[in-house]
């Protein structure tokens, strides 16, 4: 009696990996819901006024923040970006409306040398008396 065995060789099933990997943007937040983000947002510290402005815009949109008395800021600080108490603000245009009027708002560094890092958050009104919030706002390693 012979017993013959053949044996065949299994076929490694193909697997593909797939990494997805997130996107990141220098600037972002969402205004009303909806996602803004810039790779390229503009700061400048006027030295005369020690004013900081950090002006960001995504597609006509523009969301403009301005901190009085930069100098004296410090990291982990709680800013208010409540224009009217003339301490700093922050506008936004979203669809050709100027919400400039600050009802609202905060701003946090998390980073002050040669990069600015934070996060922020700010309700500001129209004068229509509409109003539009920015949430979710953070920002990271801007030069200046």
């Amino acid at each position: 009696i012979a017993v013959i065995f053949s044996a065949c060789e299994k076929e490694e099933e193909s697997t593909t990996t797939t990494t997805t990997t997130a996107t990141t943007y220098d600037f972002s937040c969402k205004v009303g819901g909806a996602d803004f983000t810039d790779n390229s947002p503009l700061v400048v510290i006027e030295p005369s006024s020690n004013v900081l402005t950090l002006d960001a815009e995504n597609g006509g949109n523009t969301i403009r923040i301005i901190i009085y008395n930069f100098s004296d800021r410090n990291v982990g600080e709680e800013i208010s970006l409540n224009y009217g108490a003339g301490i700093s603000g922050a506008l936004v245009t979203k669809d050709g409306v100027n919400y400039t009027n600050t009802q609202s708002g905060k701003l946090i560094f998390t980073k002050i040398d040669t990069e600015l890092s934070g996060t922020f958050n700010f309700t500001s009104r129209a004068v229509d008396f509409s109003s539009k919030s920015v949430t979710e706002g953070v920002f990271e390693d801007l030069t200046y």
